[in-house]
């Protein structure tokens, strides 16, 4: 590089988060980081400065001191450098507060039939670790790493600027906030939350216990595959929802007259499941257990379904764990393929990055030899609009399903 042409390095700027302090990363990451993907691993990093703090915001540079963009650093973490911009900007208020807004109009006319939606999915909205959900009035909000710790009032104060949202709570108990050396933190924010939070999809009314329930307290990524299940039954028909939580598929399924029946291990979740039901004056049929064990239970009962959905938790946390997750869906999918009647449908779901599409076609494809049965494959969906999927962050594409029709 021709010296004249290098960038100066920012000086330290006493009260201006984000300048000074400085990160060398090796010549194998400068075309990653500088392609917007978001995280430095710990192989990726050459030098640190001396005296940076657990997620302090630095100044990321290359070998030849040439400037690469800024971002959260904490050397003991998992991922020790997460990327914020390749910009000479002040990571501020004003920073989220544009971000936030960002994500907002990304999202503008994509969203139909609901009042609930993501509103940050961290590195696919360019704030790695900050996770928000609106329903209705009230946001949930998660704060993953130290950056997003240190900086949380600034984050806060951005989103309850640009959303609007009258209340708010956090749900900041997840495992990646362990590995960035930090404790779970779950509580209010501000303004009134109720103890159950209610928002609408399509002519559903549906609520949740924020204290007790998982993640932000709601799947919303699978609105779309539960509209489109949904449509496929007709009324009378029988519905099998696995790893249901609190139901969102069994619940369309019953509001176009199916017979559904709900399997979860999580009491509370099938509790809740019950209670909407009622409010909306549906009957939703549960069982408690795990899942491979009454779908067992099921086939020696010789139950016949019409549409069955298997949506499991994260099986694959790392790329080690994908065999032993395949077996699981295939064992699933066989006992839903036997118990499927001709012409039904059987949706296959996975929350885990680490799954692939060919990985889910594959299992499925043992399951169907092993039941015996020939199937179709009809689609192969993705995380909906408010989940979005960028192309420089393979990481955020994470939910993949395939419909598939038994002949």
């Amino acid at each position: 590089m021709n010296p004249a042409n290098k960038k100066p390095i920012s000086k330290t700027v006493p009260g201006r988060p984000g300048l000074g302090k400085t990160v060398t990363v090796k010549a194998q990451a400068l075309r990653r980081l500088r392609g917007r993907y978001p995280f430095g691993h710990a192989g990726d990093i050459l030098d640190a400065q001396a005296g940076i703090e657990s997620g302090e915001v630095v100044d990321v540079i290359g070998e030849d001191r040439s400037f690469v963009g800024r971002g959260y650093f904490n050397a003991g973490g998992a991922t020790p450098l997460r990327m914020l911009t390749l910009e000479r900007e002040d990571i501020d208020e004003g920073f989220y507060r544009r971000r936030v807004r960002e994500a907002i109009s990304r999202r503008s006319g994509q969203i139909h039939g609901t009042d609930a939606m993501r509103v940050l999915h961290a590195e696919a909205d360019g704030l790695s670790g900050v996770v928000a959900d609106q329903f209705g009035e009230v946001l949930a909000v998660q704060l993953r790493n130290a950056g997003t710790e240190r900086h949380r009032e600034l984050i806060l104060g951005a989103l309850k600027k640009e959303t609007g949202a009258g209340a708010a709570y956090e749900r900041s108990d997840v495992g990646e906030r362990r590995r960035e050396g930090l404790e779970p933190v779950t509580g209010l924010l501000w303004g009134e939350v109720p103890e159950r939070i209610r928002f609408r999809e399509d002519e559903l009314q549906l609520f949740f216990d924020w204290q007790s329930a998982q993640k932000t307290g709601f799947f919303l990524d699978q609105r779309d595959n539960r509209r489109m299940l949904a449509g496929l039954v007709k009324p009378g028909q029988q519905f099998l929802d696995v790893y249901s939580y609190t139901g969102g598929f069994s619940l369309h399924a019953a509001l176009r007259g199916a017979q559904t029946v709900a399997i979860d291990k999580d009491a509370a979740a099938l509790g809740i499941l019950e209670a909407v039901a009622h409010a909306n004056k549906l009957t939703a049929g549960a069982r408690l257990g795990d899942a491979l064990e009454v779908l067992a239970q099921l086939e020696r009962e010789k139950r016949r379904f019409d549409a069955v959905v298997l949506d499991p938790p994260t099986l694959a946390k790392r790329r080690d764990d994908v065999p032993n997750a395949k077996r699981v869906f295939t064992t699933a999918a066989a006992s839903a393929l036997k118990m499927l009647n001709p012409g039904g449908h059987l949706l296959i779901s996975t929350c885990a990055h680490y799954l692939k599409v060919d990985d889910l076609l594959d299992a499925a494809r043992v399951a169907a030899g092993e039941a015996g049965a020939a199937a179709q494959v009809v689609a192969v969906t993705y995380q909906p609009a408010d989940h979005p999927f960028m192309l420089a962050v393979p990481e955020s594409l994470y939910l993949k399903s395939v419909l598939l029709r038994k002949e």
